[in-house]
């Protein structure tokens, strides 16, 4: 057993030698082995979005695109779903956009979407121009490992356009506020810039409900520290705070959200709206979402010696401040995690960037990102197996219902699919439902989609 200790030990003085004398050292091999790690993340993401098919609101929403040929048609849409269903329109334009392309289109589209998503997450832990290999395999990892509902959010179309896509302004937004922290870039105070940041400080702000209250908040001590550290704030901070706030206005009190509410009887009081955001902090503390996360941040909060604590603070209050606000509209669940996940992943990204001050430390740390990137290649393996899985069994009903269509049945049954994990694009989602609710909204829309009168779920299988 010592021995075997002693080996161990002898391999992990190696592996920490050859990472801070060869990759640490030298900034092309560094760039070198980042970019190495980057393709094989872009390659793995596609393997996941390739056999990912339509499902759900993928096959309902796509009934109305070709209403949509011309820019009157998009901007009725918009005005339409902002009037009556919420104001979440860039994400409903998201993914109508993509619901327009074939799917092996979307599937490279969707791949550089996730790249970027990795890296505006990334820019956000460094504030700085850097490479690391270790950090970007930290938060691939944690996107693997904390979103309860990943295919929902990444690989789902109308899940993706809601929520990943959607989060692209937001990141970008907040990267320029999180360099300014550690210079004072000069193009930071031009006319243009000010007035480019009002404007997506409004994008920012207009992109997800609950996640707009916690960049509000992020903003305003970022101020502070601003304050601090240059005397006075800057004016483009002003400017950005201000379009985030007018943005968040127009996504909160959009006329659909309230058209919405009163459709599915919403009524909540002071008391319970309390409640449900007392439950969605707590939330945070699931052990199947983001409470590896929250440890990681505190344990580093503890017994780390980063000189950027304050900042990783201000994205942990972010994650809260989220989690907090999403109890206006309902409990934090499945896709709605994404927000506070990635605002958790920045401020542990942040405090474990710097977590190398010393020879054991570093040694630690060096077998820590081996471990996060053999268990990443693991948990990659285990989502294609469930989404593979998914897509056999939906291919079969494809079979069944062309067979059907081709004996002029238009009154099909097909199988019921319960998907294995949660990198399955459905699920904890509807799936079509049997006889009895024949007019549940999925039916209809499916049956509509395949040019069917009804469609519901029994246990039958297509001829071999």
């Amino acid at each position: 057993m010592n021995r075997w200790i002693l080996d161990m030990e002898h391999v992990v003085n190696q592996l920490d030698g050859f990472y801070h004398r060869k990759i640490d050292g030298n900034k092309k091999l560094e760039f070198f082995v980042t970019i190495i790690v980057l393709l094989g993340i872009v390659i793995e993401i596609y393997l996941l979005n390739k056999p990912t098919p339509w499902v759900v609101d993928d096959l309902v929403k796509s009934n109305g695109i070709g209403d949509l040929n011309q820019f009157q048609g998009w901007w009725n849409h918009a005005r339409g779903f902002y009037l009556g269903w919420g104001g979440r329109v860039w994400g409903e334009l998201f993914t109508l956009y993509f619901l327009t392309l074939p799917k092996r289109i979307f599937n490279y589209i969707n791949t550089i979407g996730y790249l970027l998503f990795i890296l505006l997450i990334y820019i956000n832990i460094i504030g700085k121009w850097k490479w690391s290999p270790s950090i970007i395999i930290f938060i691939n990892f944690s996107l693997f490992m904390c979103l309860p509902a990943f295919g929902q959010d990444i690989l789902w179309i109308s899940g993706a356009g809601n929520y990943m896509w959607a989060s692209l302004i937001p990141l970008l937004f907040l990267s320029f506020w999180r360099f300014y922290l550690n210079e004072s870039y000069r193009m930071f105070h031009h006319a243009a810039f000010v007035i480019t940041m009002f404007l997506l400080g409004i994008m920012a702000g207009w992109s997800n409900e609950n996640v707009s209250v916690g960049i509000l908040g992020i903003l305003v001590i970022y101020m502070y520290l601003y304050k601090i550290q240059y005397v006075k704030i800057p004016t483009f901070a002003i400017s950005g705070f201000i379009g985030t706030g007018i943005g968040s206005a127009l996504l909160w009190l959009a006329p659909g959200n309230f058209a919405r509410f009163a459709a599915e009887h919403h009524t909540k009081s002071v008391f319970s709206i309390l409640k449900a955001s007392i439950h969605n902090v707590r939330a945070l503390l699931d052990p199947n979402a983001t409470l590896l996360l929250v440890i990681i941040f505190i344990l580093l909060i503890l017994l780390g010696h980063s000189k950027n604590k304050r900042i990783a603070v201000v994205y942990f209050i972010g994650a809260v401040l989220s989690a907090g606000a999403m109890g206006i509209v309902g409990n934090l669940s499945t896709r709605v995690f994404l927000g506070c996940t990635v605002l958790l992943i920045i401020a542990a990204g942040i405090l474990y960037d710097e977590w190398h001050y010393s020879f054991r430390i570093r040694q630690t740390k060096t077998l820590i990102t081996i471990c996060l990137l053999l268990a990443s290649v693991s948990i990659y393996h285990t989502a294609k197996d469930g989404i593979n899985d998914y897509a056999m069994r939906w291919n079969e009903n494809l079979k069944i219902i062309e067979m059907e269509k081709t004996k002029g049945n238009l009154d099909v049954y097909v199988n019921p699919i319960t998907p294995l994990n949660k990198f399955c694009a459905t699920y904890k989602l509807d799936d079509i439902k049997p006889h009895e609710q024949n007019k549940h909204w999925l039916n209809k829309g499916v049956a509509r989609h395949y040019g069917l009168h009804t469609i519901q779920s029994f246990h039958i299988y297509a001829d071999k």
